[in-house]
């Protein structure tokens, strides 16, 4: 089970109102392989622009958030701590139709850049830790 937690703002200031709301797509047995996880969506508010959901079971969810036109399907991971929701909806965002034209990474923390890198140059290359290299012949 997870908590996924995130700090909520509208343009204004902290955003105490929007409702969250997080489901399986379709009826699943639970982790445990004891149970059956319906489709009947979860409920969250943000307190103090803070939003917290209850323990949600790991696995695919759809997320709508009021006033979003769009629904996210996000993976909800297995972790014993709280996970950022952030990265999740980031990582369920297609990227913009104009980005596939010039090349596109989804950063999901931990880079700074990515250098295409002929395999001939990698070997003696000083390496930076925040870069992603792809290797190509």
């Amino acid at each position: 089970m997870t908590i996924l937690t995130g700090t909520v703002r509208d343009i204004g200031a902290y955003d105490d109102l929007t409702v969250f709301k997080f489901a399986t797509p379709v009826i699943r047995e639970d982790d445990s392989g004891d149970g059956i996880i319906t489709t009947r969506k979860v409920r969250c508010q943000a307190t103090a622009g803070v939003l917290t959901t209850p323990d949600l079971e790991p696995g695919i969810a759809i997320l709508t958030i009021q006033g979003d036109p769009h629904s996210y399907q996000i993976t909800v991971p297995d972790s014993p701590t709280p996970v950022q929701l952030w990265p999740l909806i980031q990582a369920a965002t297609p990227p913009d139709p104009g980005s596939w034209t010039t090349g596109y990474i989804s950063n999901a923390g931990g880079i700074a850049r990515a250098q295409a890198v002929p395999l001939t140059a990698y070997p003696g290359m000083v390496k930076d830790p925040e870069t992603f290299y792809v290797i190509f012949e």
